[in-house]
């Protein structure tokens, strides 16, 4: 058994927690998150953390990550720096432990400092109408992260924290799948289409990007539809191919995936 660890240079003193990460985790954690993934809530020394667990993936994938490609925890960390470094925010990066067995992977752990929020969007989307100020806030900070040529593969609402009170009104989590490449319209596009499945909704963000971008927001809207088609298409494929299993599949865009580091 392999285990590899990283805490961030202003976090050293936190070794105790990266060593016992796994019983903290499995016997005081609280869970505050569970899908494919799951996220606790953990108390150490006096502070909060929040401590992901990433799901056992497939067999070639744990070969993949233990030898081939960073893992998720790693590159969750890493693309969490990133976002901050561009003056975005995401809850406050601390480390993370790989353990690899036989050439794969075992389990991964990625921590972070506990982000207290009051709800993310898809309370925001189910009264579309009444939130419309709050949503022209969050493209204007969409536009900024493309403009920083960030892709974030995972922009979806139940990714983005809200705390309207706070001086960084939208936080990103689940960031282990972006490229950093100088976007295009259609790549910009394509992102902001899988926050919504109503046609009329993307088409106000569309409007929205393009009043407060260079793009004109009908150029805007026609590659919001082009990305919404495309998406429902990938998403339909992905059924197919996997049997409505989740997280089977990486599903990164084709054209970006060259992109990924």
């Amino acid at each position: 058994m392999f285990v590899s660890t990283y805490l961030v240079k202003n976090e050293t003193n936190l070794c105790e927690l990266i060593s016992n990460i796994d019983s903290l985790y499995r016997n005081d954690g609280i869970t505050i998150h569970s899908d494919r993934n799951t996220t606790k809530k953990i108390e150490f020394n006096g502070r909060l953390f929040a401590v992901k667990s990433f799901q056992s993936p497939n067999f070639l994938q744990r070969i993949a990550y233990a030898n081939f490609r960073k893992p998720k925890a790693q590159r969750s960390l890493e693309f969490s720096l990133k976002l901050l470094e561009a003056g975005l925010h995401s809850p406050k990066p601390i480390g993370y432990i790989v353990t690899k067995h036989s050439m794969q992977i075992h389990e991964s752990f990625y921590i972070t400092e506990y982000h207290d929020y009051d709800f993310d969007l898809v309370p925001v989307f189910e009264q579309f109408d009444s939130h419309l100020k709050l949503i022209e806030k969050f493209i204007k900070t969409i536009i900024h992260m493309h403009d920083n040529n960030i892709y974030h593969h995972d922009l979806t609402k139940r990714n983005i924290l809200i705390t309207p009170s706070s001086k960084h009104v939208f936080s990103f989590v689940d960031n282990n799948r972006m490229s950093f490449v100088e976007m295009s319209l259609k790549m910009r596009m394509e992102s902001l289409s899988k926050l919504s499945n109503n046609v009329k909704e993307l088409h106000a963000l569309a409007n929205l990007y393009g009043k407060h971008s260079n793009y004109s927001s009908q150029r805007c809207i026609d590659f919001i539809d082009k990305g919404f088609r495309k998406s429902q298409r990938y998403k339909n494929v992905k059924k197919f191919l996997k049997g409505n299993k989740k997280g089977a599949f990486d599903a990164t865009p084709f054209s970006t995936r060259g992109n990924q580091r």
